[in-house]
């Protein structure tokens, strides 16, 4: 298979300036006055970038519980989004990355009129979904994203941790951050935990060890014989079981890896969605992944884990202390973000690095 050289995926940030200052452009086409007591979410993206936006997102429903709220999500986040506490529809839009996740058949979806429109995300997907919708008030945050798309660059040239994502949301909120547990998020009705319960992957006593190898990019991706080094080290430990996780994409990684180990392991991959996912996290023991949405959902689950990560910048750093993070990029790596690189910040950690990380956990 050819190797991908440019990462054209990641660039999609600076489409979504240009599109929240077309929003401010057109920011009239919203006006009525027309009364109301309900308030619409925009926040089209993917699965970490949601998982890092959800504390400041309930603590924004927690103080405006006299209010109606209603949320716009890219299509892999649309079952879990509507497990939100507070939130009464979830309306769907492609994120600007357009990945092959977010194919759905489009269907008519029926506006109210709102008190207030916040854009926390924008897509040109969700902006012609939405540009018809009336409200009192639309807020924009074109400046505001645009200044953080500024900050990451100039943090990432710098070598500098930035500010991250989670603390940015919570600034858009004009809010204070705070942690919120995973059941103050989210409500599951028992019909929701009992297909999570019945999964055969999940049915032991032994140390249930999620792994995700998977990435869009290949300079995020550690190497598939350190894996299998990896979780043979941590199989001699005893009393653990792994189940790897992940779309259709990382079926082949899955595959290699596991014909391999020389053991019994499982996979969950492309049989769960993003709702099931959360789940099976809050389920499991541990997490081992690389930097992904699935790491940020293990944070918002509070799963223990163990980030490997690629070159920076690093704004979905884990914000509880048992979490842990291997990196070698020291926040740098904008060459590696966007550019293929045959030595990659990745590649340089080792498994005695990662198993180290692991034990620590344990």
């Amino acid at each position: 298979m050819k190797t991908k050289k440019i990462n054209l995926d990641y660039f999609s940030l600076w489409k979504e300036v240009c599109l929240f200052w077309l929003l401010v452009i057109n920011k009239a086409k919203y006006k009525t006055d027309q009364k109301s007591d309900k308030i619409l979410i925009v926040v089209p993206c993917l699965i970490g970038e949601f998982g890092a936006s959800l504390h400041a997102i309930s603590d924004f429903i927690q103080k405006n519980k006299d209010k109606t709220i209603d949320i716009v999500v890219s299509p892999p986040l649309k079952s879990l989004a509507e497990k939100i506490i507070g939130i009464r529809k979830v309306f769907i839009a492609k994120s600007v990355f357009k990945r092959k996740l977010e194919n759905f058949e489009q269907t008519w979806q029926h506006f109210d009129t709102y008190e207030k429109i916040i854009f926390l995300r924008i897509s040109r997907d969700s902006y012609n979904i939405t540009k018809n919708i009336k409200a009192n008030k639309i807020i924009i945050n074109a400046w505001p994203f645009t200044k953080y798309a500024l900050h990451l660059l100039k943090n990432v040239l710098l070598g500098r941790t930035p500010k991250q994502w989670r603390e940015f949301n919570f600034e858009i909120f004009d809010s204070i951050p705070r942690n919120f547990a995973f059941d103050e998020i989210f409500y599951f009705k028992d019909s929701d935990c009992d297909r999570i319960k019945k999964l055969d992957e999940l049915q032991t006593s032994e140390k249930k060890v999620v792994i995700h190898t998977g990435s869009n990019w290949l300079m995020k991706k550690w190497d598939n014989e350190k894996w299998v080094e990896l979780i043979q080290k941590i199989n001699k430990l005893g009393n653990h079981r792994f189940i790897f996780i992940g779309t259709k994409d990382d079926t082949d990684d899955y595959e290699y890896i596991s014909s391999k180990l020389g053991f019994k392991n499982y996979s969950l991959i492309n049989q769960v969605d993003l709702m099931e996912l959360a789940l099976v996290l809050r389920a499991s023991d541990y997490f081992i992944g690389v930097d992904s949405g699935p790491k940020n959902m293990a944070y918002l689950a509070d799963t223990p884990s163990v980030a490997i990560l690629g070159p920076g910048p690093h704004f979905y750093m884990p914000y509880r202390s048992n979490h842990m993070v291997i990196d070698k990029s020291n926040g740098r790596g904008l060459y590696q973000y966007y550019f293929y690189k045959k030595n990659s910040f990745i590649g340089k950690i080792t498994v005695e690095e990662v198993f180290a990380a692991f034990k620590n956990l344990v």
